[in-house]
C-alpha cells in the first residue's frame, strides 16, 4: 500500500498537545486506500529521524502550518523530507498567501482552504502522474511559473468520515485543563457568519458557517467518552452558538452522558436569553463559555465591526455572574489607532468584570497580530506595518510579542509582558503544568 506522511509542526505556543483535528479528518479521507503516517513534532522527540525514514518511498509529505513559529518548524521538516518526496503545505497561512508560500523553494504543492477533498486528488494524480490543473483548491509549480486553481467548494461536516484516532497515540492528547481530568478536542462547526475586520476566518470560510447536526455530535462524543474515560469535551472552533435550536436539541440529547463541555461563544447570541437558557446549559454539562470580547473601548469595538458595545459585554458578564458556568473572555490590545488611554481603559475594564462576576476566568489578553487579507491590515499597513517579503518572515509572529510600528518601545514591552502574566496565571495554562 502506498504511503503518505502527515505531519503537525509544533507551533511555539504548545502548553499542551491538543488533537491535530485538521490531519485527522484529512487522514479520514485516505486512510482506506493509503499506509497513513502521522508525525506530531510536539510530541515526538525523534522526529527529525522518523520524517527521514518515512519520507522515503512515500507518495509525499504534508505538512499543515498557521502564520507563526509553526512556519519556521514546518520548513525545517520540509527541508528534510523534500529530498526524499513531494512536500504538501496545507493551513492558515497557506490559504491566506497561496503564492508566497509556493515561492519556497521546499514546497511543491498547497491546498487551498479545506483538504478533505482536494488533499487526496492530489495524491492520486501524484500517484498515477497525472495533471493538476483540473483539480480545485490546490496550488502548484508548472516549471517556474505558480498555478493557483481555483477554490474548492465547502464541505458538508456530517459527510465527512469518522476521525482514525488509531493513527495517534492518544494518551498523550487526553489533557487536564478547563476543569476536566480527562478531556479531548471535538470540532463540530466550521466557519462564522460574522465579519470581524481582525480575523482569518471570513477569508477563510467567507462567513458560511457549516455544523454538524446534534444527532452526529451525540453519537462522536459518546465515541470518545467511552473509548477515552473521559469527563470533558472541548468544543474546538470559533462559534458554537449560531444555531439556538442545534444547541437546545444538543442540550436536550446530552444530558445522560453525564459529561462536561466548554465551547465558544459571541455575547450577540445571548444577549436576548433569560435565566432558563443559562439553567438548560448548565443542566447539559456546560462548565466553560469562552467569548472573544476584544476591548473595553466602543470606539475600537468599531473599529474591528464586533457588532457589539461595552454595555452589551456588562449585561452578559452580569447574566453568567447569576449562572453556575466559568467564562473566559480575550482581549486584543495594540491596534492601529488605539492610544495609551483605550488600552489602560481595556485594562481597567477587565478588571470591573473580574470584580463584578465571581465565575470569571483570568481573560486571554493577546497582542494585535496584523493578519493578511483582513480588512485592519490595511489600516495597519497605513500605520507603518511593512508586511514581510518571504514566507519565512511570518513566523515572527505570535500573540505575545510583534513589534508594531504604532506602539512606542515602552508600551510594545509593558503589553508583551502583562499579556503573558495573564497566560500564566490563567486557570488553563496552571491546570496544564
Amino acid at each position: 500500500m502506498d504511503k503518505v506522511v502527515l505531519i503537525f509542526p509544533k507551533t511555539g505556543l504548545d502548553k499542551y498537545s491538543q488533537l491535530p483535528l485538521g490531519l485527522l479528518s484529512v487522514a479520514s479521507t485516505i486512510v482506506d486506500d493509503y499506509e497513513v503516517k502521522i508525525i506530531d513534532q510536539r510530541l515526538d522527540n525523534n522526529w527529525a529521524n522518523k520524517i527521514e525514514s518515512e519520507s522515503q518511498n512515500s507518495i509525499c509529505v504534508g505538512i499543515t502550518s498557521m502564520t507563526g513559529e509553526q512556519i519556521l518548524n514546518g520548513l525545517e521538516i520540509s527541508k528534510i523530507a523534500k529530498k526524499n518526496t513531494n512536500v504538501i503545505w496545507g493551513g492558515i497561512h497557506p490559504t491566506i498567501l497561496p503564492k508566497q508560500t509556493l515561492e519556497n523553494k521546499y514546497i511543491d504543492f498547497i491546498v487551498i482552504g479545506e483538504g478533505e477533498v482536494t488533499f487526496p486528488q492530489v495524491i492520486k494524480a501524484l500517484k498515477n502522474k497525472k495533471e493538476f490543473n483540473n483539480i480545485k483548491g490546490i496550488g502548484y509549480k508548472d516549471g517556474r511559473e505558480i498555478q493557483i486553481n481555483e477554490k474548492q467548494n465547502y464541505l458538508d461536516l456530517n459527510n465527512l468520515p469518522d476521525l482514525p484516532y488509531h493513527l495517534l497515540n492518544m494518551k498523550k492528547y487526553v489533557t487536564k485543563r478547563d476543569g476536566f481530568q480527562r478531556c479531548l478536542t471535538l470540532e463540530t462547526s466550521r466557519g462564522c457568519p460574522h465579519d470581524c475586520n481582525f480575523c482569518s476566518n471570513p477569508i477563510i470560510h467567507k462567513r458560511i458557517w457549516r455544523s454538524l447536526n446534534a444527532d452526529n455530535i451525540i453519537r462522536k462524543i459518546n465515541y470518545l467518552q467511552n473509548k477515552f474515560n473521559l469527563d470533558g469535551i472541548i468544543f474546538q472552533e470559533d462559534n458554537f452558538f449560531v444555531n439556538t435550536q442545534r444547541i437546545k436539541k444538543f442540550c436536550e440529547k446530552i444530558i445522560v452522558n453525564n459529561i462536561g463541555w466548554k465551547a465558544n461563544c459571541r455575547i450577540n447570541y445571548l444577549l436576548d436569553k433569560d435565566s432558563s437558557f443559562f439553567k438548560m446549559l448548565e443542566n447539559a454539562g456546560c462548565r466553560m463559555l469562552q467569548f472573544g470580547v476584544e476591548s473595553g473601548s466602543d470606539r475600537i469595538l468599531n473599529l474591528l465591526n464586533k457588532g457589539i458595545k461595552k454595555d452589551d459585554i456588562l449585561r452578559i458578564n452580569e447574566k453568567l455572574a447569576k449562572a453556575n458556568i466559568l467564562c473566559r473572555y480575550n482581549f486584543i490590545v495594540g491596534m492601529p489607532t488605539e492610544t495609551e488611554e483605550e488600552i489602560k481603559g481595556t485594562l481597567q475594564f477587565i478588571d470591573k468584570l473580574k470584580n463584578e462576576n465571581a465565575n470569571l476566568d483570568l481573560p486571554f489578553l493577546n497582542i494585535y497580530t496584523p493578519w493578511p487579507g483582513t480588512k485592519l491590515f490595511d489600516l495597519a499597513i497605513k500605520n507603518g506595518f511593512s508586511p514581510p517579503n518571504r514566507l519565512e518572515e511570518w513566523s515572527k509572529f505570535n500573540w505575545n510579542s510583534y513589534n508594531l510600528p504604532w506602539l512606542n518601545e515602552k508600551t510594545s514591552k509593558f503589553l508583551e509582558e502583562i499579556s503573558i502574566k495573564y497566560r500564566n496565571e490563567n486557570r488553563y495554562f496552571l491546570a496544564c503544568n
